[in-house]
């Protein structure tokens, strides 16, 4: 049989590996489909969101939603007594909310918008960076910008305010682990005698991944398959030691370990996106679909705690926004006046639409150090109106 071909870097790479060591574990494998300095999904040149993209995110539906976290920012630096500060921004895509963050500062807090010292943005793609420059030179000229591809490159303690990650942490490679008759196992990749790539199971590659799936319970059942993500814990490290004072904002979708290990969840909650369509054919396409799993919000706030950082509180999407005033961008004058208007107003009101929705789905988590955490996206939008309860 002759060998596969690949499509990309990354595809290439992952067969290399696999001719050369035999299987390899699946957090491998999605590590190199998204993040290939060359050909991952997340390296590569072109949009991954928006119409032309796999899937929409919040900045992509409305600006309202970058500028109303920046309502949000706002408040930590003045909950941090005011003077300079900064923002930093865990993979800024296409760099939309990095705009949106800045209009919104200087819409509805241009005291903080003055006092910001630097915008950082932490992106490891080449391509993207370059976007980012781009869209930030023609919309925000003078802003003053530092680029990092990790947090790894910003010294402990120098970031006094806010760091912020929307849709960050389900991107993170994920262990896709297995309940046996003889305990928890993890899955690999191989190819299969089709020359296809192809699930495997077999041992789990550290021990560390086995603790943490009995700790949440993430694989109860035997034939249940679920995700451990070691790489959270590492993320939230990092942002404690970077952040000497103010606030960590996380937006993505997830759940409670006990919700990822009930019955609707006994084959786990990874999927691939790919022009706007969503399947669980994980190993199709590496490098250029995208691979998210739903975070576990336990393991995030354990980490979190035992990072240093108190956990100020999690709320939906829509309560968040709603508190932060985002009603006032969907009754803004002009807004039905014509068509973009009505537009506007339109996508403004879909990130807070009853049901279920992205504003019910998505879910905001707040970590704070050096400040008080009541903060104001954490409060009750309808409080005393007795309704929504």
């Amino acid at each position: 049989m002759s060998p596969p071909l690949a499509r990309n870097p990354a595809e290439a790479e992952i067969l290399g590996r696999i001719a050369r060591r035999g299987a390899i574990p699946f957090v491998e494998f999605m590590e190199l489909a998204l993040y290939h300095p060359e050909g991952g999904y997340y390296s590569r040149p072109g949009a991954t969101t928006g119409p032309s993209g796999d899937f929409s995110t919040m900045p992509d539906v409305s600006p309202d939603f970058g500028r109303r976290l920046a309502v949000q920012a706002a408040e930590v630096h003045d909950r941090l007594g005011g003077g300079t500060w900064r923002l930093v921004e865990l993979g800024p895509g296409r760099g939309l909310m990095a705009v949106d963050l800045l209009e919104g500062l200087a819409r509805h807090a241009p005291d903080a918008f003055r006092a910001l010292a630097e915008l950082v943005l932490v992106e490891r793609s080449p391509s993207l960076r370059e976007v980012q420059r781009r869209r930030l030179a023609a919309a925000a000229p003078g802003t003053p910008v530092r680029w990092a591809t990790s947090l790894a490159e910003l010294p402990e303690g120098s970031i006094r305010g806010v760091v912020v990650g929307n849709e960050v942490l389900d991107a993170l490679p994920v262990h896709l682990v297995v309940r046996t008759g003889e305990g928890i196992g993890e899955r690999w990749v191989t190819v299969d005698e089709t020359g296809r790539l192809a699930f495997r199971d077999g041992p789990v590659t550290d021990p560390a991944v086995r603790i943490l799936a009995e700790k949440y319970g993430v694989v109860p059942r035997v034939g249940d398959r679920g995700e451990v993500c070691p790489a959270l814990a590492d993320l939230v490290r990092d942002v404690s030691r970077v952040l000497a004072a103010g606030a960590a904002i996380f937006v993505d979708y997830g759940h409670p370990a006990a919700v990822l290990g009930d019955e609707r969840h006994r084959e786990g909650t990874l999927l691939a996106y790919h022009r706007h369509r969503v399947t669980d054919d994980l190993l199709a396409r590496p490098g250029e679909q995208d691979l998210t799993a739903h975070v576990n919000w336990d393991h995030l706030e354990d980490a979190a705690r035992a990072a240093g950082l108190e956990v100020a509180g999690r709320t939906t999407q829509d309560r968040f926004l709603l508190a932060l005033g985002i009603v006032e961008d969907m009754l803004a004058p002009g807004n039905g006046d014509d068509a973009a208007g009505l537009a506007r107003a339109l996508a403004a009101r879909s990130l807070v639409l009853p049901g279920p929705g992205a504003g019910k789905r998505f879910e905001v988590e707040v970590f704070v150090r050096g400040i008080e955490p009541d903060l104001r996206g954490l409060a009750d939008p309808f409080a005393g109106l007795g309704i929504f309860s």
